[in-house]
């Protein structure tokens, strides 16, 4: 593990996101979020009359303000899928979709193209796969609502989850989505089907606070997700195919001595934890009771290295070696 440095493009407070691109490390603070494919204009949200604005990355130039953004309440939370599509939502409970006007390369204003009803509470995060096609919001009412990009209509909500979400993520080989409440992890597949979940910590202090995929190979049905929480812990969690009884089938009550039927099991994908990356211990080599919230995390281009972003706007570079 290595301090990583930034610059002078360091953001000015807590990581909000972390973009790696072939030449370099790029990331901004939190209610700020960066533009593909270019990633060199931001999206920026927080502001005390609840406008937002386009600005340029590695500076405090803004581009344009948008005030009518503010008409939807205060803004929690945005995704940018393409240079000209925005998604934003927040406390109104109503994820809105946004095109973003340009004339010769120069922003004109935001266009609302569709708002998304179905929440009751406010929306806290969102999580985009161009690939797959697929928005997904997660809310304080514990529900998720995976959103159709093409038609901007609803396709299904995850069953409620055990309290407000606080984080959510979409593997962009697999569809495969992960969703965080306080400190259960819940893996979903692109349909909204349940594939695993576990409880990752108790108390408030295990809460999760950020979330990403490791990205495998296409068949590979095995999947790696990283959690950042509260207490300053990164975790590494793999699912593993693990061998059930089905409860009432002959074979399952068969005699140990006796091999059962495979007709009398069936397979379920386990969440374990595999590592857990303490930003204390490597730092100084002692864990610390005050170690500061992991607020984002991301993945190399090539797969071998973990970007962590703390609430201190300090990032750190993990070998991928797990």
């Amino acid at each position: 593990m290595y301090l990583f440095s930034l610059g002078s493009e360091s953001p000015k407070g807590a990581i909000g996101h972390i973009v790696p691109t072939e030449k370099t490390i790029l990331a901004v603070e939190k209610n700020k979020v960066l533009l593909p494919p270019l990633w060199n204009r931001t999206f920026s949200w927080g502001f005390d009359d609840f406008s937002c604005c386009l600005g340029n990355y590695g500076s405090d130039k803004i581009l344009m303000t948008f005030e009518d953004v503010a008409a939807w309440g205060r803004c929690l939370c945005a995704v940018c899928l393409s240079p000209t599509m925005i998604v934003t939502s927040g406390d109104s409970t109503v994820v809105c979709v946004w095109e973003l006007n340009m004339t010769k390369g120069h922003p004109r204003g935001l266009r609302l193209r569709q708002a998304l009803y179905g929440h009751t509470q406010a929306v806290t995060c969102l999580a985009a796969s161009v690939t797959y096609s697929l928005l997904v919001s997660g809310s304080q009412d514990s529900t998720c609502i995976l959103w159709d990009l093409d038609h901007l209509t609803p396709v299904t909500r995850l069953p409620a989850h055990r309290e407000g979400i606080s984080a959510i993520a979409i593997s962009d080989v697999s569809g495969t989505i992960v969703s965080c409440a306080g400190a259960h992890l819940s893996l979903w597949n692109v349909n909204g089907q349940p594939l695993a979940s576990i409880t990752t910590a108790w108390g408030p202090e295990g809460a999760i606070t950020c979330c990403c995929v490791m990205e495998g190979l296409a068949w590979d049905t095995s999947h790696v997700v990283i959690t950042g929480s509260k207490d300053g812990m990164v975790r590494i969690w793999k699912t593993e195919d693990v061998k059930m009884s089905v409860p009432g089938h002959p074979a399952a009550e068969e005699p140990s001595a006796q091999p059962p039927s495979p007709r009398g099991h069936k397979w379920e994908k386990n969440l374990a934890l595999s590592r857990e990356l303490d930003v204390s211990v490597a730092l100084t080599g002692k864990p610390s009771k005050t170690s500061p919230a992991v607020t984002a995390l991301a993945v190399s281009r090539n797969q071998t290295k973990l970007l962590v972003g703390d609430e201190k706007g300090r990032m750190f570079c993990w070998s991928a070696d797990w």
